[in-house]
């Protein structure tokens, strides 16, 4: 219970030092939604701050909001239609309220589902013990759900979201998973016997629930709080490499609370990428519907490609080739993948156990724009010879979906045993994944168009059962989609397929999996196909 004592007299502490000042409210986002949506606020002197429902009739009131700030809160029950949200402190009202229109719920409020389980506060007890604040992300969660662990109820705090406006435009009820908003519950245990597997349930008001199993680490020294695979000592500290080097990972960017993934790129001068497809793959990761242990949104993806600075190994150009691949092969012009990585001059063998290393070539036997180990480490970008080179969004769309098979992705979803996990143009799989998607940019909407920007799934969109499909609703919104080009809308029969629309058979049922809540970042852990190479 120290833990937990020291973190109040520190907040209170920072309260007595903040200034008197009444809160400022600029935005409220998104000003549209429903019963049980968590809105974000934006403004200055939020913390201690309360939000006001109705602010100046005769029905305001308080509402759930995150831990003692007013950035975030949940709409309550109310009559659908207008209504003010002002903030609070004991300075006095904000000058300004923002309207926010309540709208009807479309069909019913999704269950919660548990993204990820992290730790945000860690104190050895020195016995095997420890006290911890767990982070456990859930998509659509209410703020006073309920926290249970090993079926015991914990102490819970509501600290942060990401909000979600996507519903505004679109019906919900037509989808398969609705993700209104990313709600983040901090909770509270102590005395933990180190090394233990927890079972951590989060039940909603209505009594819907969700549960996944935590592990906690054998010894403080091997806590990893954000489970990047990175442990925290190495992030902090830096990481002791075998050969007794020090890589300073927090030079890097590296956080122990905040996830990472670490990559070196190389190339033959026939692939050199464009300078501007990095950004934008680093945006897409920023930009991940994910919170980490220390309430951030995004995963850190850092990209060693010889830019300076703390990245001065990538970047490399290596000796060419007419094919490469995981080898061996007998293909005249043929290098191994393994050949370059081998080379400590390409790739620093200190790097073996925390960096992916990808390599961009020309092409690989037999064609194909790239190849990455499904949870491994290596992966290479191969498609100079196809028409869509030279592209940024082809040649960033290629990367980020080589590099989702060492995450633990298919093309089809993720890396589990179900029958459309290797399905390759799944209409319902909005994913970089999907070579549907993989060149142009996935479909943010209810039809194949391409809207020029890359992710992987959250799992949103309605299944497909290929011996049953109504072609009048398609996957989202009740549009129609004429999956079989056959120019007739189907309803109720089985639709005769083909490789480039859904698939080479007619008894799948296609579900929309949700990527970014299991990737796996850790490819050294047991069970990953990593070989140590």
């Amino acid at each position: 219970m120290k833990l937990h004592l020291a973190v109040i007299g520190a907040l209170g502490v920072t309260f007595f030092l903040i200034g008197c000042q009444p809160p400022v409210l600029n935005s409220i986002q998104p000003n549209q939604g429903v019963t049980k949506q968590i809105i974000g606020v934006e403004g200055s002197n939020l913390l201690f701050a309360s939000v006001r429902w109705d602010a100046d009739l005769l029905t305001e009131t308080d509402v759930l909001q995150s831990f003692l700030t007013a950035r975030y809160f949940q709409v309550p029950e109310a009559d659908i239609g207008n209504h003010p949200v002002r903030l609070r402190n004991n300075a006095g009202y904000s000058a300004d309220t923002k309207d926010f229109i309540l709208s009807a719920l479309s069909g019913n409020w999704p269950p919660p589902r548990s993204e990820d389980i992290g730790i945000t506060l860690f104190s050895d007890n020195g016995d095997g013990t420890a006290d911890i604040w767990l982070a456990v992300p859930v998509a659509n969660v209410d703020p006073d759900a309920t926290v249970q662990v090993d079926g015991a109820e914990k102490p819970s705090i509501f600290t942060s979201a990401i909000p979600n406006d996507y519903f505004s435009a679109h019906t919900a009820s037509t989808y398969g998973y609705p993700v209104y908003h990313y709600g983040l519950l901090v909770s509270f245990l102590d005395n933990q016997a180190l090394g233990e597997n927890l079972s951590v349930r989060v039940t909603n008001t209505d009594g819907n629930s969700t549960t996944r199993t935590y592990q906690l680490p054998a010894a403080a020294t091997d806590l990893d709080s954000d489970n990047d695979g990175l442990l925290d000592t190495w992030e902090a500290g830096g990481y002791l490499a075998p050969s007794g080097a020090i890589i300073d990972l927090a030079a890097m960017g590296c956080d122990s609370h905040r996830k990472d993934i670490l990559v070196e790129v190389d190339w033959i001068a026939a692939a050199v990428p464009n300078d501007t497809i990095w950004t934008a793959i680093e945006d897409v990761f920023a930009n991940a519907p994910i919170l980490n242990p220390d309430g951030s949104q995004g995963i850190s993806i850092h990209i060693d490609r010889g830019q300076g600075g703390a990245f001065t190994n990538g970047g490399t150009t290596l000796a060419d080739h007419q094919t490469m691949d995981f080898g061996p092969n007998a293909n005249p012009g043929y290098t191994d993948f393994f050949t370059y990585k081998g080379n400590a001059t390409n790739f620093n063998p200190d790097r073996l156990n925390i960096f992916h290393y990808g390599v961009f070539g020309r092409a690989r036997p037999g064609g194909s724009s790239g190849r990455g180990e499904i949870w491994g480490n290596d992966f290479m970008v191969t498609f100079v010879t196809f028409g869509e080179w030279g592209a940024d969004i082809t040649e960033a769309g290629t990367f980020i979906h080589e590099l989702g098979h060492n995450l633990g992705l298919r093309h089809g979803g993720i890396d589990n045993a179900a029958a459309d996990a290797n399905e390759t143009f799944k209409p319902n799989q909005e994913s970089t994944m999907n070579y549907r998607y993989q060149f142009g940019g996935v479909s943010n909407d209810c039809n194949f168009t391409s809207e020029d920007f890359h992710t992987y799934s959250q799992g949103m969109y309605a299944s497909i059962n290929e011996a049953d499909v109504n072609e009048n609703i398609g996957i989202c919104d009740n549009s129609p989609i004429d999956f079989d080009n056959s120019g007739v809308l189907t309803n109720g029969a089985a639709v005769n397929t083909n490789e480039s629309v859904l698939d080479a058979d007619t008894t799948d049922v296609h579900v929309n999996y949700d990527e970014w809540g299991n990737l796996k970042l850790n490819f050294t852990a047991p069970g990953s196909r990593w070989n140590g190479n």
